[in-house]
């Protein structure tokens, strides 16, 4: 049986956890955006990039991790600063 200071723990790390993903699917819509308004395929900018097509398309999902190496790739491919991708 959990304490009710592992229930509060367990609640933070949940809350924050959620935090996160709106935020990954925030920076993954963004870049989808960006991508599509510059009329470039997810094929096309993973091949710039030279990350995986199915790694590109979770990252735009916002199911994936993304390094900060792997975002400012993204951002110069599309020729956008990386502080217009993560404006939340």
């Amino acid at each position: 049986m959990l304490s009710i200071v592992s229930h509060i723990t367990l609640y933070r790390t949940y809350a924050q956890n959620m935090d996160n993903v709106r935020e990954k699917r925030s920076l993954g819509s963004r870049i989808r955006a960006v991508r599509t308004e510059q009329g470039i395929s997810q094929r096309q900018l993973a091949l710039m990039t030279g990350i995986s097509r199915s790694y590109l398309w979770k990252i735009e999902t916002g199911t994936a991790d993304i390094g900060i190496d792997i975002l400012i790739c993204i951002a110069r491919a599309l020729d956008t600063p990386v502080r217009e991708l993560v404006e939340f």
